[in-house]
């Protein structure tokens, strides 16, 4: 299947154009920022791994091993497209939020999303390959 990301981010739709994995200084749980991937997803075409955080449309963030993961093995940042400082946004993790990682190779991780948080109308899925920003 071709990596693609669709779905609506308070309504809007949106259409994934970069996905990438950047570190950041971001722990949760009992997991520490190393044992995290941090997967940034933009709608714009020209972002980049050099492009400000605030710039990305959603952050997954999930453990950096195989598996299937929801609930509190997963936080996501989804920001408000009618806030372009982005500086407004959600921050949630739940039960109905899945995250599959299916392959983890030297250069990229490679996966599944499904989120749905009906109250802010979000809903996005599909497959992703997030290339690791050197």
């Amino acid at each position: 299947m071709p990596p693609v990301v669709t779905g609506k981010l308070y309504g809007s739709s949106f259409t994934a154009k970069v996905i990438l994995e950047r570190y950041t200084k971001f722990g949760m749980n009992n997991y520490r920022p190393e044992d995290l991937f941090s997967i940034y997803i933009a709608g714009d075409g020209s972002k980049a791994c050099s492009s400000p955080l605030s710039d990305f449309s959603i952050r997954l963030t999930v453990p950096k091993k195989i598996g299937t993961f929801s609930g509190n093995d997963t936080y996501i940042l989804v920001n408000d497209p009618g806030d372009p400082s982005g500086q407004n946004g959600s921050l949630f993790s739940s039960e109905q939020t899945i995250i599959i990682i299916s392959s983890i190779t030297g250069d990229k991780v490679i996966g599944q999303v499904n989120v749905k948080w009906p109250e802010q109308n979000i809903d996005f899925k599909g497959h992703f390959e997030a290339y690791y920003c050197k």
